[in-house]
């Protein structure tokens, strides 16, 4: 099953779009938008997990990442300088 996580965050006035999907490679990848111009990418291998719970593990990964990356902007360490 394929997940994803849409967000906007606002910090010092800039909208930032969070967006965060698994892709058909292995990877999980969230991508940081600010006025449609990417600013920051973190890429990362979707875990293997073994059991019956598989979707819902690779889910609270892919969120996880995601959270991490919306704090970082909330905490102004993503800010874009010509923001």
């Amino acid at each position: 099953m394929v997940f994803g996580f849409n967000t906007d965050v606002k910090h010092d006035g800039v909208v930032y779009h969070v967006q965060t999907e698994t892709r058909k490679d292995g990877r999980f990848e969230t991508v940081v938008y600010r006025r449609g111009e990417i600013i920051h990418k973190v890429t990362s291998p979707t875990p293997q997990p073994n059991d019956s719970s598989a979707d819902e593990e690779v889910r609270k990964v892919l969120e996880e990442q995601h959270r991490q990356v919306i704090d970082r902007i909330r905490s102004g360490e993503l800010e874009s300088p010509t923001a």
